[in-house]
This record gives C-alpha cells, sequence and structure tokens, in this order.
C-alpha cells in the first residue's frame, strides 16, 4: 500500500496540473479583434490629465500611485468599445490607445491594479479614470506605471512622462509629479506650478489659430479663439482687419463689427458646432529627478549582488547562532552525573542532528536567487536550463538534508533514486520539448517540479515526526500500545498528494491571475501570444520548486528547532526543578524556544535580513531579565514566618495536595463569613471567633526539619494564593502543557485575526491572490500564529511557579513583557527607519489578551479537581476568586478586548508587498 502511493506521488500531479496550467490557454481565446490602429487625428479634442505619487512614509518600498484621467469625445471611432467587457478584444485595442506607448504587445509585470478602469458615458464624451500603482524595489530597471517611467539608480531616481502616440496632439490640461519628501532635486521642463510641500504642477498652454481670443455674444457653442468659416469664404480674416463689402464670412473676435459687415450672423452661426481648427498642442516633455532618503534608496537596491549577499549571510547567521545554542545546550546536558536514559540519547541526537542540518537547509533554500544573480553579474543572466539546474539541484539536497535528519531507509532510497533528478529534468523536458513540442515540454516541467514538492513536504513531515517521536511528544499508537505512533506510508502518501494537490491548484490559479494582469492589453489573436503563454508557465512552473520550499522549509524550519527543544527539555529536565530556568541545560534551551517560536521574528528591515539574528539573544535576555528581576515577588519566593526558608523549598506533590485540601475549606470558611455578615444563617449563627479560630490554623505549616513542630505561611499569603502559585500539575513541564492545551482557545480566534490582518485586510488581499504562494501561505500564517499562542502559553506555564501575582491575570503580565521589549525595539527601529510599525500594539494586545485568558484558565484547573461539586463552571471560578478578584478579572479581559479591536480597526495595516524573483523574461514583445 505504502509503495503504490509513493509511487502515486510521482505521477498524479502531472495530470492534475497539467490539465488546470494548460486549459486556460485554449479557455481565454481573444475575441475577433477590430483594426490594430488607433485614429489619432480624432483623439485632437481629448482632455488629458495625469499624476503621479511616490509615497514613501511607512513603507519599506516606495510606492508608486498614478492617476490618468481622460475625456474622450465621441468623435472617436473606438469610444464606444470603451463600454465593452474588459475580457473584450475590442475593448483591449481601445484602451491600449489610450495608456500604452509600444503597442498592444507590451507586458507590464511591475505594474498592479485593485480594479479595471473606470468607464463612464458623459453625453458628449467618455470618461476613463485609470488607476495604477508600482513598487521601487527593481534597481537598474524602468518601472513602468500608468504613463509613467520610474528609473531607479544607486542614488538618483527619475520619472518620465511616457506619452502614447494617439494622445500626442490631445489637450493636456494637467501634469502632476509629486516626490514626496524631500522633494525634486530637478525638473525638465520648468513647472507651471505647484501644490502642497513638493507636487510639481505641468498646465500645457493650448495655442489656437491667431486672432482674437474672445467670443461676441450670442456664440453658444462655438469654442474661444477659433476662426469660423463660411460658406464661400475664400479667406479667413486675421486680426482686427475689417471684413469689406460683400463678404460672407466674419472674424471670430471681440471688436465690434465695423458697419458694411454683411454676413457676420449668419457666419457665427454656421460657425456653431464645427470642430475647431487649432495648432498642435506640444507635450511637455516630462522628466523629474528625485533624490530619495537614504532608507527608501537602499531598499529599491535589494536585488543587486551585494544586497542579496547580506540579506544571505542575515539568515545564516541566524541560523547558525540558533544550531550554537543547541550544540552549547546538548554539550551541558552530556556534562550531567550519570548514565543518559534511551530517551535522553534520541532527544540528545536528534537535537545535535538537527542543529547541524538547520545550517545547511537554511542555506540551500535561500542561495537560489544569490547564485543566479551572481551569473548575471560576473557573467550573464542564466539561461532556462541554468536556472532548471540551480533550482532542481538545491531543492534536491534540501530534500536529502530533511531524509537524513528523518533517518527512515525508505526514505533513503527514495532521495538516492531523485539523485539524478537535475539532470534528468532538464534531459526529459528537451526531449519532450522534440517529441512532444512546446505543450510536452510544459508536461515534464510541471510534473517534475510538483513531484518536488510532494517531496518536499514528505521530507519536511518525516523529519518533524521522527523528533517528535523519539522525544515522546506524540500520543501511543492505538494499535500497539506502549509503542510509538509511527506514521505510516499508507496514510503519509495520499495526505501529502493531497496537499500538492491543492497548492498546485492554487498555485496554477494564481499564475494564470498573474499573467492576466501582465497582458491584459496584449493581442491574443497574434502567433507569438500561445507560445509566450506557456513559456510563462514554464518558468513558473520551475520556480514552483524555490517558491514552495521557500514557504514549507525557509518559512517554518523553526518548528523542527522547537519541536526537537521540546523533546530534550521532556526527556532531560531535573524532576525536583521548580522552573526550566534553574538548570543551565534546562535555561538555555528554554530561553531558545521562546526566542525561536514567541518572539518576534524581528530584524528584517530594509529588505535586508542581516540584522536578524540580533533579535535571538534578545529575546533571550527580555525573558530571562524580566523573569530574574520579578522572581523576589513570586508567591512561592515569600519566606515562613518562622524558618524564614521559601515556599519554594515545600512546593512537592504533597505539599500540593495539602494546600488543594486546605484552600477548599479556607474557601467555605469565608463564605460562612460572608453569610454571616450579610445576616443570612439558620436559627444558630455560627461563631465568628471559631470561625477565625479555624482559619488561623489553616496558616500552619508542618514543618520537615527539627525543632520547630510547625511552621506558618507569610501573613499576606492565603493557602488560596499558595495553591494557585503551584499550579495544576505537579511540576513546570506539567503546567507547561496544560497552558499550551488552554492557549489554543482564545488563540483560535486571535490567529484567525492575525492571518487577516496581515494577508486578507485592504490590500493585502490582492497581494495574496496574485502571490504564487499567497492562498498557501495564509494558510501556514494561521497555523504560525496558532504554534506562536500555544507556545506562548507554555512558556507561561512553565515560568508559573516564578513568576509574581497571586491570579493568573497578573502572571501573564511578565512574559508579555518580555515580548513586547524586543518587540518594541523593532518598533523603534523601523520608526527610525521610516518603515510602518502600526501592526505592534496589535500585536502586543492579542499576546496580552491570549495569555490573560490563558492565566485565568490555569487558576481554574488548579481547582478542576471540585468541578463535580458545582453545578457549574462559573460558580467554582467564583469560588475561587471569591467574587472581588472575579470581577477584577471580568473587567481586565473586556478592557483588553475593547482596545485589540480599537487597535486593530483604526491602526493596523498590513505590510503588502509582491513576492520578488517571479517575472518571466518578456520575450513576447514590450
Amino acid at each position: 500500500m505504502g509503495d503504490r502511493c509513493l509511487r502515486g506521488l510521482l505521477s498524479v500531479p502531472a495530470a492534475v496540473l497539467f490539465c488546470l496550467l494548460a486549459a486556460p490557454a485554449a479557455g481565454w481565446a481573444a475575441e475577433p479583434t477590430a483594426p490594430p490602429y488607433c485614429r489619432s487625428a480624432r483623439l485632437d479634442g481629448a482632455r488629458v490629465g495625469t499624476s503621479v505619487v511616490l509615497e514613501h512614509d511607512n513603507r519599506t518600498y516606495t510606492k508608486i500611485v498614478t492617476r490618468l484621467t481622460l475625456d474622450v469625445p465621441q468623435s472617436w471611432p473606438l469610444s464606444r468599445d470603451l463600454l465593452l467587457s474588459e475580457n473584450s478584444d475590442r475593448y483591449a485595442t481601445a484602451m491600449a490607445c489610450l495608456t500604452r506607448t509600444g503597442g498592444r504587445e507590451q507586458r507590464r509585470w511591475s505594474e498592479w491594479r485593485a480594479a479595471h478602469p473606470e468607464v463612464t458615458w458623459k453625453g458628449d464624451h467618455v470618461r476613463v479614470v485609470y488607476r495604477a500603482h508600482a513598487w521601487a524595489n527593481e534597481y537598474h530597471s524602468d518601472i513602468d506605471v500608468g504613463l509613467w517611467r520610474l528609473r531607479v539608480g544607486a542614488r538618483y531616481w527619475t520619472v518620465r512622462l511616457m506619452v502614447p502616440p494617439a494622445l500626442a496632439r490631445a489637450r493636456w490640461e494637467r501634469i502632476s509629479v509629486d516626490p514626496g519628501t524631500p522633494g525634486a532635486e530637478w525638473a525638465r521642463p520648468s513647472p507651471t506650478g505647484g501644490t502642497g510641500a513638493t507636487a510639481l504642477i505641468w498646465q500645457p498652454k493650448g495655442t489656437a489659430a491667431k486672432g482674437d481670443a474672445a467670443a461676441s455674444k450670442g456664440r453658444d457653442g462655438a469654442a474661444k479663439g477659433d476662426a469660423a468659416a463660411s460658406e464661400g469664404r475664400d479667406g479667413a480674416a486675421k486680426g482686427d482687419a475689417a471684413a469689406s463689402e460683400g463678404r460672407d464670412g466674419a472674424a471670430k473676435g471681440d471688436a465690434a463689427a465695423s458697419e458694411g459687415r454683411e454676413g457676420a450672423a449668419k457666419g457665427d452661426a454656421a460657425s456653431k458646432g464645427r470642430a475647431a481648427v487649432v495648432e498642435p498642442r506640444p507635450v511637455p516633455a516630462v522628466v523629474v529627478g528625485i533624490k530619495p532618503a537614504w532608507q527608501r534608496s537602499w531598499s529599491a537596491q535589494n536585488g543587486r549582488l551585494s544586497a542579496l549577499g547580506l540579506d544571505f549571510l542575515g539568515r545564516l547567521l541566524w541560523a547558525c547562532l540558533v544550531s550554537a545554542l543547541l550544540l552549547v545546550a546538548a554539550r551541558r546536558y552530556l556534562r550531567r552525573p550519570g548514565t543518559a536514559t534511551a530517551d535522553q540519547s534520541r532527544t540528545l541526537a536528534n537535537l545535535r542532528r538537527w542543529a547541524g542540518a538547520a545550517v545547511g537547509v537554511y542555506a540551500l533554500v535561500c542561495a537560489d536567487l544569490l547564485i543566479e544573480q551572481g551569473f548575471t553579474h560576473f557573467a550573464a543572466w542564466p539561461g532556462f536550463g541554468d536556472q532548471l539546474f540551480i533550482e532542481y539541484g538545491l531543492a534536491l539536497f534540501a530534500v536529502l538534508v530533511l531524509f537524513e535528519v528523518a533517518g527512515w531507509s525508505r526514505w533513503w532510497a527514495l532521495g538516492a533514486c531523485m539523485a539524478l533528478n537535475p539532470v534528468v529534468a532538464i534531459s526529459a523536458v528537451r526531449l519532450s520539448h522534440r517529441l512532444l513540442g512546446m505543450g510536452g515540454a510544459l508536461s515534464a516541467q510541471i510534473a517534475l517540479s510538483f513531484c518536488f514538492v510532494a517531496v518536499t513536504l514528505l521530507a519536511f513531515t518525516a523529519a518533524l515526526w521522527r523528533i517528535a517521536a523519539d522525544g515522546r511528544l506524540l500520543p501511543e499508537s492505538r494499535r500497539f500500545p506502549g509503542r510509538d505512533r509511527m506514521l505510516r506510508p499508507g496514510v503519509a502518501g495520499p495526505a501529502v498528494l493531497a496537499a500538492t494537490t491543492v497548492i498546485g491548484v492554487c498555485y496554477a490559479l494564481a499564475e494564470r491571475r498573474d499573467w492576466l494582469r501582465a497582458s491584459w492589453l496584449s493581442d491574443a489573436t497574434v502567433h507569438a501570444y500561445g507560445p509566450d503563454r506557456l513559456e510563462d508557465y514554464a518558468w513558473q512552473a520551475m520556480w514552483a520548486v524555490s517558491f514552495l520550499q521557500e514557504l514549507v522549509i525557509g518559512n517554518q524550519a523553526w518548528l523542527l528547532t522547537a519541536v526537537a527543544v521540546l523533546a530534550a527539555l521532556r526527556a532531560w529536565r531535573l524532576p525536583g526543578s521548580p522552573t526550566p530556568l534553574a538548570d543551565p541545560g534546562d535555561r538555555l534551551l528554554f530561553l531558545t524556544f521562546f526566542a525561536v517560536t514567541v518572539g518576534l521574528s524581528g530584524g528584517t528591515h530594509l529588505a535586508d535580513a542581516l540584522p536578524t539574528g540580533l533579535w535571538i539573544p534578545l529575546n533571550m535576555l527580555a525573558l530571562y531579565g524580566t523573569t530574574a528581576l520579578l522572581a523576589r515577588r513570586s508567591v512561592l519566593a515569600q519566606p515562613f514566618v518562622l524558618s524564614g526558608r521559601p515556599l519554594a523549598t515545600v512546593a512537592g506533590p504533597r505539599a500540593r495536595t495539602r494546600l488543594l485540601r486546605k484552600s477548599r475549606a479556607y474557601r467555605e470558611i469565608h463564605a460562612e463569613l460572608r453569610r454571616l455578615d450579610q445576616g443570612l444563617f439558620g436559627d444558630e449563627p455560627p461563631q465568628r471567633d471559631a470561625l477565625e479560630r479555624r482559619l488561623e490554623k489553616l496558616h500552619d505549616w508542618p514543618a520537615n526539619v527539627p525543632p520547630a513542630g510547625h511552621d506558618r505561611l507569610p501573613a499576606k499569603i492565603s493557602v488560596v494564593d499558595a495553591a494557585l502559585a503551584l499550579g495544576p500539575r505537579d511540576d513546570w513541564w506539567g503546567n507547561g502543557r496544560r497552558g499550551a492545551l488552554f492557549a489554543l482557545i482564545p488563540g483560535l480566534p486571535a490567529a484567525v485575526l492575525g492571518a487577516w490582518a496581515w494577508g486578507i485586510r485592504g490590500e493585502a488581499w490582492q497581494d495574496t491572490l496574485s502571490d504564487m504562494a499567497g492562498m498557501p501561505a495564509l494558510v501556514f500564517d494561521f497555523l504560525y500564529w496558532m504554534v506562536t499562542w500555544a507556545a506562548a502559553g507554555f512558556v507561561l506555564g512553565a515560568l508559573w511557579r516564578a513568576l509574581p501575582g497571586r491570579r493568573g491575570a497578573v502572571k501573564a503580565i511578565p512574559v508579555t513583557a518580555a515580548f513586547a521589549v524586543p518587540a518594541g525595539l523593532d518598533a523603534l527601529v523601523g520608526w527610525f527607519l521610516d518603515e510602518s510599525t502600526s501592526n505592534f500594539p496589535l500585536q502586543l494586545s492579542m499576546m496580552l489578551l491570549v495569555l490573560t485568558v490563558t492565566g485565568i484558565m490555569l487558576d481554574f484547573d488548579t481547582f478542576g479537581g471540585e468541578r463535580r461539586y458545582w453545578q457549574s463552571r462559573m460558580g467554582l471560578l467564583l469560588s475561587v476568586y471569591q467574587m472581588r478578584y472575579y470581577s477584577l478579572q471580568v473587567a481586565y479581559v473586556i478592557a483588553q478586548i475593547i482596545a485589540m479591536i480599537t487597535i486593530w480597526q483604526f491602526f493596523t495595516e498590513p505590510d503588502v508587498v509582491p513576492a520578488q524573483g517571479g517575472t518571466p523574461p518578456d520575450a513576447g514583445g514590450g
């Protein structure tokens, strides 16, 4: 069963995805087209206005926003074609005449539109409003958007107006360029005005036929300054020259008609409604030079070889730092006295194996752009075959490294069979191109690429399962009790195949959307259109391996680190340790776990990941600092009255059982005192003195050392406080597991909100739909937030006994502060670099809310054994919190929810920038 599933893994994606990708080529055949030429002579009366704005603030990349407004006269033969559907070829022909300089074959990969142009019938003309935007993220490349072309240089940028030939004689009423802060360095020609602080305006002046500018009274429809010709007129009257007797025509002007002008009124009436005869109005060749702030200039150069090298170095340093921490922790464990158990040996071996493999995996996944840019810098842009070898070769070695971590012989056999895959892939593609043509080559390309994706998912799942199973983090097998649950190929194969198919469908739909976006004005009837589209599919199918490996491995490999750390902590924890910070080995791994899974992955600024590694020690120091500084204020750190020893010295399982029993009596006595104060008692009211003496005895604590027979709890610490400080389980590992489980409940809506804010809200949805891995990435984002909240709950539970505060809501504050300090520093760096920091309040408010609810649920679970004695959970919670605390907790949680909704509604914004590296060569033209 398992072998058949694995063989099916290599064949089914080929058929499914080829049908998905090849079918649109025929389904989207264009309609019969109108004549390909634009009758520009009939556009002389069109009125044109365009603007471009460069938005630098709160963005990693400068956003270029343009607007084009056209009033097209009805006399233009193609004006009514603008009212047709956007899928109509006649519509595309008319729109290309108005917005393109290079004809219909020009494709724009850098231009983005939130919607199609607005077309409105205005009676005597058709109004077209064309909005588009782009990002300045391509170094030394022409970025075309609307009628503008931006050229990004190392120090200076230029913005140039690209006038379509059909609009060269139109009436250009207003041209506006807003370069943003700090403004333009120079502009040609000189602007005629400006607006705001930095915007420049050009208002070309049309030159009419020589004569008077004003129209006389009674001329309703005549254009100002035009010379009207009457029937039988031999010539137009110029200037103020008087018309001679008998002449039928008259010159148009403000001067009073002299006596003897016969037929002037007839001449004016005859000129009414006729097309004006005007001289050409030259459009200014607007060019604006900009020297942007160094932050935006640096971000725009992220495609340079040096920038890619720094980014690659930053990612590699992050992996090296985490691996070094794991190896140091493993060395500390080996120094412990005694013989390691089988579980400890397995988890330690997995920890060391993954520490070495992580560096290689990150290097292989992130090196493709650097290698390709290196070829371009030192030789030439690598061709399709060269890139095929690079992409498949790196993907192959990354898969083999994961199989080595998984350590399964059958998966090793599969990896060995794929060792020649790059050579086989290139040979198969070329051979199929010769035998079956472009379609056959594309079929082979898609099959091989998504087989790589399927094997990548399988290798990642196998490695993750192996580490978790060796650490006893998975439930035992149902079929074989007492044995580890195994990952069976008969289950893993179909699951991976289904996931690959879903990812392939999403990828195909995104590729189709991207092609239509770039080529929406192209002529689909020309011979080159079909081959160009197939070539685009081939490039995107090849890049699918890199894109999806970056999504699965590059963005999710931290899960392997987290699971390896948890497995080692479970196996190597000291039984009597109150928190994981007490032992050097546990402390290092626990702090690394917090930095990798909970701490904000900051450091990626100006499109460069070089400082990313700095956030690992910052998160570790933040958690250790907040815990160490506040540890003396925890309940268990308070001393006994007589002996002076801290309460933590007697915080064992027996002490927890005794405290739970005393806590129940303590709450019952207080309930009787409340009823006594309110007059709610029977025939024989209880004696207050007797109740108070019983409370006094509850504070006595049996001493473990002579000569004292009993010790006393501190006056400010009740037995309920001490029981809540111990948590729901007998050790920090059990408390951490309960915290992780409880954090999933408030974490589910928080994860939905996080995925919505970062991937759906506002213009982020368009980016998600257009990104090749956008929809799968949205699912991975949701899973990322769920793991983050679960990991935060684990950290809260594991540190429960060392955190200050008597109730769970207060204990959540130090952990939230440990998250907020590095995140706030990252926001401060973003503010200095003029990048968006508005998502920081939302992240902080979500973390505080999730941990607050988790802390309350841990308090409830501490007394969960009494649940059968209460009619509802609410009644037990009211008893634990003694009413007064409960009302405060409810008000606190409601305030947090209101604050989070306010922050999300008014302050957050998604960081929307299209993924780079996915623009195929435009062989079709333009």
